[in-house]
């Protein structure tokens, strides 16, 4: 899964949801605390990193270097989608 492009959409689309749910979590952690949802949102986003990599993965490194690689991706995802969304508004 070295390739952005060669991804499956679904793995993609997957990735981005995953960390732009972590990145939320974590904000609302450091302005409200921990409480039990936030808890679940942290859990619902590693889980919706970890299992493309599982799935792709075919040794304990190969998971976790896939895991950091979605999380990465989906922020260049979520950066990307926001920079062009403000790129159109002053096209």
């Amino acid at each position: 899964m070295g390739n952005r492009k060669k991804k499956p959409i679904k793995f993609r689309l997957l990735s981005t949801l995953g960390s732009f749910l972590m990145l939320g979590a974590i904000v609302y952690i450091l302005i409200a605390g921990f409480n039990l949802y936030v808890g679940a949102a942290i859990a619902a986003s590693i889980l919706s990193l970890g299992v493309p990599s599982v799935s792709a993965g075919e040794g304990v490194l190969e998971v976790v270097l896939g895991f950091f690689e979605s999380f990465l991706d989906g922020i260049i995802e979520v950066v990307g989608g926001v920079l062009d969304a403000i790129s159109s508004i002053f096209n």
